[in-house]
């Protein structure tokens, strides 16, 4: 009920400032329909998700962009893998976005796409204090190399005046082929005044090392 009641408090700003910000999902595209999404909740915790399409799923996404209701809001886009990135190698029919509070407060964001061919858009009608999206997140990580039979502890932070958001960790091998002794890995992780530790247990049954990482997603 408190999450519903403070969304309904951020929507009502929104409708209520009626301020626009520009935004550059078009930008230096010849052709191009601008796509605005619907505002997405944010929660305090975790991340925000929203899939947008084109038009009737045909066109190529040539640009992304977002709206947020704050600079705490921090948003990216899922990009396909292989190189040059472009649009139509990079991007497809639709964008996926994420979206996470810096500072672990509920809000929204507008994801917007451009999309080729095509041209329209028009101004979009905002409100609150609307501003761009938060600049992208800093993620730091450190790798370790982990014997058979070891115990090892590492502790990571952000850096300087950064907030952690998030953290993961990843137990790889250094095999050509998936390995089937995956499990003899084991990972703990805990997270104390934004402090990520980790204690990695290695079983003796690890016919070979293994490498753990340890990582985290920051916001300024």
């Amino acid at each position: 009920m408190r999450w519903a009641l403070g969304l309904a408090v951020i929507a009502a700003a929104l409708l209520a400032s009626g301020a626009n910000a520009a935004t550059v999902e078009c930008a230096g595209i010849p052709t191009c329909i601008d796509v605005p999404g619907p505002w997405v909740a944010v929660p305090a915790q975790g991340e925000a998700k929203f899939l947008l399409d084109c038009p009737q799923r045909r066109g190529v996404v040539g640009g992304v962009d977002a709206l947020a209701s704050s600079r705490d809001i921090h948003v990216t886009f899922e990009g396909l893998l292989g190189g040059p990135v472009a649009p139509g190698r990079t991007t497809t029919r639709y964008a996926f976005f994420r979206a996470v509070s810096g500072h672990h407060r509920q809000g929204l964001f507008e994801p917007r796409i451009g999309c080729i061919p095509s041209s329209a858009g028009g101004p979009q009608t905002t409100a609150y204090t609307i501003s761009p999206a938060g600049p992208a997140t800093d993620l730091a990580a450190a790798t370790m190399r982990v014997g058979p039979g070891t115990v090892r502890h590492a502790t990571i932070g952000c850096a300087n005046s950064e907030r952690l958001i998030e953290s993961w960790d990843a137990t790889a091998f250094a095999d050509p082929v998936p390995p089937v002794f995956a499990d003899a890995v084991e990972v703990v992780r805990t997270v104390h005044k934004g402090q990520v530790a980790i204690r990695i247990t290695a079983s003796e049954a690890l016919p070979r090392p293994a490498f753990v990482q340890v990582g985290v997603r920051c916001a300024k």
